[in-house]
């Protein structure tokens, strides 16, 4: 007996979810600062420090920078800066120290109370997106080599991931704003976006754009927004790639650093990992039956499951929602949201759980704040499982008392399939069939539609065999209705 073994080498994605975390801090206003009066808003810029995958479990952990903005006793609006720090465990089956993982922070929310007119209590919810890959190893048999053995198998097409590997990206970049002389920082964002990921022989080219959005605070209280982004382009060695494979990028953001200086100059230091995957499609021979014409078969099999994890493919969609507020919405500010969960419905839809956050002018000109975890249902036509999801808010007065919310979510999608294997260690003839001593040929009729493949195997024949005495062409593989002569393995 031979057996046809494959082993296969690949990396399987072990983690792919969207993680939540709260941290909490107490702190004192500054001798230097003037009694809080009322809390505006907060917001909060997280980096990541560190993201080490153990056996088992993923440990992130960083620090959130706290702005609260608010009114004195006295009024006007003052700024105030709280360090949080974080950690968070996720857990996964099969993680190991040499995990290739992306992760990204956000801050969903920052809820800043004031227990006394010196003290405040600072509340911080996180948002982490999480992709690991882990190599694996596996053994697959395509073919037995047995004596009269009966085999019936399928080519199967896989994609696989054959290399995923991470590398850092710093983008830099000094700005000079017009008329954003004396402003001071309140909240900087900023995300990543990949508009080529090609291969080159042992080579990967990595183009994109670093956008830097900012709210900063002007001497007179009112708010603005600064937006600027600086095209980045990174080549990276990856000795697996030739000219024409399937090459993706994902960036995740660790660490933005921005600073305004008093003449409007902004300066800004992104720091990222870039996690990239390397796909390749294979056939693969899979065993779907086995039996041995007349003896028992004696088998040991383990079964082998391979991800198959075709390139991805981008997605948008769109939901709107109609929201109210405490006042007559004057003017945006700004708006911004967060996804905090996702997954596909029915009938296409995919269902977003994001967090929202709106800064607005009220008609006698204060500014005011919306925190909302909305549930968002959008028609989204890509197949396959969503991840890298970010999502735009846009929002404007609607009614006496409410806005109309926009939100536009842009993802990949992925219709990744797990496929069955079977990896057989041992085949050997057994004993012969009991009970057809001297029979050669049955007559047997077959009433509701059967394939030749199982009748034969029943009988203890070959479908071949049936064919010959029935006169069937080599295309026929199923009968009903019908009388079969069967020839039976002696």
């Amino acid at each position: 007996m031979e057996l046809n073994q494959t082993s296969i080498c690949y990396y399987d994605k072990r983690l792919d979810r969207i993680a939540a975390c709260t941290e909490t801090a107490d702190t004192i206003v500054p001798d230097t600062f003037p009694d809080v009066g009322r809390v505006v808003c907060a917001y909060g810029t997280a980096a990541v420090k560190d993201q080490t995958p153990q056996s088992g479990r993923l440990l992130i952990s960083g620090t959130v920078q706290a702005v609260i903005l608010y009114e004195p006793e006295g009024g006007g609006l003052r700024r105030l800066t709280v360090p949080v720090s974080f950690a968070h465990i996720e857990e996964c089956d099969g993680l190991d120290a040499d995990a290739v993982c992306a992760v990204t922070c956000r801050t969903v929310a920052v809820d800043a109370t004031a227990v006394n007119s010196r003290k405040l209590s600072v509340s911080v919810q996180l948002c982490f997106s999480i992709e690991c890959y882990c190599k694996t190893e596996c053994e697959i048999t395509e073919d037995v080599a047995l004596p009269g053995i009966q085999l019936r198998s399928t080519m199967q097409n896989v994609t696989l991931i054959e290399q995923a590997r991470a590398y850092p990206v710093t983008v830099l970049d000094d700005i000079t704003l017009q008329g954003a002389e004396g402003l001071s920082l309140l909240h900087t964002s900023c995300t990543m976006h990949v508009s080529e990921c090609r291969a080159m022989r042992a080579k990967a080219v990595l183009k994109g754009e670093a956008s830097v959005q900012c709210l900063a605070l002007q001497e007179d209280g009112a708010v603005r927004v600064l937006s600027s982004s600086t095209p980045f382009t990174q080549i990276v060695e990856l000795p697996e790639a030739e000219e024409g494979d399937s090459v993706h990028a994902l960036v995740a953001v660790r660490e933005a650093d921005c600073r305004l200086e008093a003449d409007g100059l902004l300066s800004y230091t992104v720091a990222a990992s870039a996690l990239l995957t390397l796909r390749r499609a294979r056939g693969v021979r899979r065993i779907d039956d086995l039996y041995l014409p007349g003896r028992a078969l004696q088998i040991q099999e383990e079964k082998t499951m391979l991800h198959s994890m075709p390139p991805l493919a981008p997605f948008s969609a769109e939901a709107s929602e109609a929201l109210q507020t405490a006042q007559h919405v004057s003017h945006i500010v700004s708006a911004g949201a967060v996804c905090c969960g996702a997954k596909r419905g029915a009938d296409d839809a995919l269902q977003i759980t994001a967090a929202v956050q709106v800064l607005y002018l009220a008609d006698d000109q204060q500014l005011c704040a919306m925190q909302r975890m909305l549930p968002l249902t959008m028609s989204c036509a890509a197949a396959g499982d969503v991840s890298q999801i970010e999502l735009n808010a846009r929002a404007s007065s609607a009614g006496e008392k409410g806005m109309l919310l926009t939100v536009t979510a842009a993802g990949m999608a992925s219709p990744g399939e797990t496929l069955a294997f079977r990896h057989i260690t041992a085949a050997e003839a057994g004993e012969k069939a009991a009970g057809r001593e001297g029979v050669t040929l049955l007559l047997r009729y077959i009433d509701q539609e059967r394939e030749l493949w199982d009748v034969a195997k029943d009988c203890g024949a070959t479908v071949d065999a049936i064919r010959k005495a029935n006169d069937m062409a080599a295309e026929v593989s199923s009968v009903r209705n019908t009388m079969l002569l069967i020839p039976i393995q002696a």
